[in-house]
């Protein structure tokens, strides 16, 4: 089996900037939230239609983001 009806795109969610990317193998579609600067899966859902599964996994991540903590650094140099 192969990956078929590739889709990739940018979201932001909880105030991080992702990306959604789905695609079907066989029966199944496949979806998974990254997040943009480091390439990092935070989420992934199987279901029969792709609407369904990119639903669940932006719900988990959005969930999952919405816990982690940001730093905010500012950082000066000499001063």
């Amino acid at each position: 089996m192969r990956a078929e009806e590739f889709r990739k795109q940018p979201l932001e969610l909880e105030g991080w900037s992702v990306h959604l990317s789905s695609f079907r193998i066989g029966h199944q579609y496949l979806a998974e939230v990254e997040v943009e600067s480091s390439g990092v899966t935070i989420a992934r859902a199987t279901h029969e239609t792709r609407a369904i599964a990119e639903e669940q996994a932006i719900e988990t991540a959005a969930k999952r983001l919405s816990r982690t903590r940001r730093l905010d650094l500012n950082l000066t140099v000499g001063g």
